[in-house]
């Protein structure tokens, strides 16, 4: 049985948003994220525009992090030993397709996988470690519908630094 790792990711980070008790959760703004006592890191990437295999331009804005957290009777919990949210926000012509897709390029700093940009337009990384260069890999759908998310093509390899200072 073959399993679609986009779609099973994106629905795991989906059921993450929920309030219950041990589900884990992202923030979908820094606002948001600081308002709730997380540290916000910002990350400026190395190449912000991008030519899709599909046509379309995708643009990344400046990525942010916060430490991850579960609930625990409808409250956030912080707890950094599951690591972090790296936050990527994406736009563009059509974020519904779901052609592209983010990936730390250090698998052994993956706490979990990810998916692509959600309705907010913001990709999910969750690394265990927070670097000062953080290389984000973009994968894009196959264009070749037989292949599809089965075989996706690596086309860029994006370096987020982080802002010093904040």
């Amino acid at each position: 049985m073959k399993i679609n790792l986009p779609l099973l990711s994106a629905l795991l980070l989906l059921l993450g948003c929920d309030n219950s008790d041990g589900l884990f959760g992202h923030s979908k703004s820094k606002g948001e994220a600081k308002a709730n006592g997380s540290t916000i890191l910002e990350y400026l990437p190395n190449k912000s525009t991008f030519k899709l295999l599909d046509g379309t331009e995708m643009k990344v804005d400046t990525a942010w992090t916060e430490i991850s957290f579960t609930y625990k009777n409808g409250k956030r919990i912080l707890d950094s030993s599951y690591g972090y949210h790296f936050s990527i926000p994406a736009r563009n012509d059509s974020l519904q397709n779901f052609t592209f897709n983010f990936a730390l390029l250090d698998k052994k700093n993956q706490m979990f996988t990810n998916a692509g940009p959600g309705e907010d337009g913001l990709s999910q990384l969750c690394p265990k470690v927070l670097f000062d260069d953080m290389k984000v890999i973009l994968e894009q759908k196959n264009p070749d519908t037989s292949k599809g998310w089965m075989n996706p093509i690596i086309t860029d390899t994006i370096i987020f630094t982080k802002i010093k200072g904040l």
